[in-house]
């Protein structure tokens, strides 16, 4: 049996392999007999760079070990090196939503400046890997530990009544389906501290049912209570607040590695139901989002090209933030560095709300719209172009792999299903650092590992207290 299943798992990879292979070829084909926009003709280097970096580092990353981290930054990398060039030469579309767009050399230097990024990024996954090689083998430390629930029980009836005490908070929570009342951008911090307060609550009380599910499960080999664990696991992903389809993205992940811990054997059934229900519910919240279409509606080709070119950071984004250093050499400032890793730091950021420091964002957007229109996100290797200059642009991008790698490490010591969990989410998340930038990433972390850890944190400390005040009773009768 167990030679079967590595005869599978090597065939799977292998098909894996040839898939991606097949799509860099087909993509640098595409590309090459394509006629390129002015500033896109090293557009075809781009599938061939991640053709090397998966063939040398990204392909045996993942086979020495299955980090989360790993398997979302490669598909997010395949998106933006691979698919990405395929569909701007196909939809002939290579603008932007900029009235004036970058010049055709700053479009070649930004292509350029990608193509080294991802070899900086590749050479940091190689050293860190080969670093880990030489060290013992890692395993995952078995899920032993159970969820203590007093705290948690109560942080979800203190949410429940909040909701009752702020209605318009119930209609941002959507179930499967976005709620009536769409995304969270525009709540008041009261409102979006109540709901992010249920959406701790609701993963907390997921974690209770699922290692319940677990333990019966253990004890008396009924498959009722992996049904049960399986309809937690749906009902935890399909419970969301707002329009981010990347948080259900992340959920979905950190949910069903849950359930592959501690239901190995029924985890391939559950893993083609999630890949099932995913695509439906981010099909309805683009639905319900009604972004702006850049062809006015013309071609959903089009529409789908400048999607990819806003949110994988593309080759115009990214030459978007290489003139923005040109134009506010202000912007490249320390302060700025400073004001972009503090400010979105949850209970920093309110001291230093005041401050008379812009984000590197605001530079950004002004030279994207010239005016104060933000919804442009300034790439991640454009920041640190910002700041660093070019030979250390990716420098950001290293750092955020270095970090990643370091909770990976902390996962695998943990036998603590609640970090586990929280870990898993805070490495998927970083995974997506190719369309995101330090600043978001950092608010985001700061938001979710925060709020997390303080209940946990709290939920041992209570529970420490009881039994400590419980054995000085006892000491005191036995005296």
């Amino acid at each position: 049996m167990k030679q079967t299943n590595s005869n599978k798992t090597t065939w799977l990879r292998m098909l894996l392999h040839s898939v991606i292979y097949v799509a860099c070829f087909a993509s640098f084909t595409i590309v090459s007999l394509g006629t390129p926009a002015a500033g896109y003709e090293w557009l075809s280097l781009l599938p061939v760079a991640f053709a090397a970096s998966y063939a040398l580092v990204l392909a045996p990353s993942l086979k020495q070990e299955l980090r989360v981290f790993n398997l979302v930054l490669t598909l997010m990398q395949f998106l933006r090196f691979v698919i990405m060039p395929m569909f701007l030469v196909y939809a002939n579309y290579y603008g932007g939503r900029s009235p004036v767009a970058p010049l055709p050399e700053t479009i070649q230097n930004a292509t350029l400046l990608m193509v080294y990024e991802l070899a900086i990024l590749s050479l940091t996954i190689f050293i860190l890997d080969q670093r880990i090689k030489r060290k013992p083998k890692r395993v995952q430390a078995e899920l032993t530990k159970r969820p203590q629930n007093g705290i948690y029980f109560l942080l979800f009836a203190v949410s429940i009544v909040s909701l009752l005490a702020f209605p318009s908070v119930i209609r941002k929570i959507g179930f499967f389906m976005p709620g009536a009342g769409g995304s969270t951008e525009s709540a008041s911090l009261l409102t979006a501290m109540v709901g992010f307060l249920f959406m701790v609550a609701k993963q907390l009380f997921f974690l209770i049912v699922i290692w319940y599910c677990h333990q019966k499960y253990e004890t008396t080999g009924k498959n009722r209570f992996v049904w049960f664990a399986a309809l937690a696991v749906f009902v935890n992903i399909g419970i969301f607040m707002g329009t981010n389809r990347a948080d259900i993205v992340i959920t979905a992940i950190a949910s069903i590695l849950i359930f592959r811990q501690l239901f190995p054997h029924f985890f391939k059934h559950l893993f083609f139901g999630v890949c099932l229900i995913i695509p439906t519910m981010l099909s309805a919240i683009a639905t319900f989002r009604k972004i702006s279409s850049i062809s006015d509606g013309g071609s959903k080709l089009i529409d789908y090209t400048d999607k990819l070119q806003v949110y994988l950071a593309g080759p115009y984004n990214v030459a978007i933030a290489l003139e923005t250093k040109h134009l506010f050499p202000e912007a490249g400032d320390l302060s700025v560095f400073f004001y972009d890793i503090f400010r979105p730091m949850i209970g920093i950021g309110s001291f230093i709300a005041d401050w008379p420091i812009k984000y590197s964002s605001l530079y950004f957007n002004e030279r994207y719209f010239f005016s104060d229109h933000m919804t442009q996100i300034i790439p991640m290797v454009g920041q640190g172009n910002l700041f660093f200059g070019p030979i250390f642009a990716p420098i950001l991008g290293a750092a955020v792999i270095c970090f990643a790698y370091y909770l990976h490490s902390k996962k695998l010591q943990s036998q603590n299903i609640e970090i586990y969990y929280i870990l898993t989410l805070a490495c998927a998340r970083l995974g997506l650092m190719a369309g995101q930038n330090l600043t978001i990433l950092i608010n985001d972390l700061s938001f979710n590992l925060s709020l997390f850890l303080i209940v946990y944190w709290l939920n041992k400390k209570i529970v420490f207290t009881r039994q400590s005040r419980h054995q000085m009773v006892t000491n005191r009768g036995e005296s």
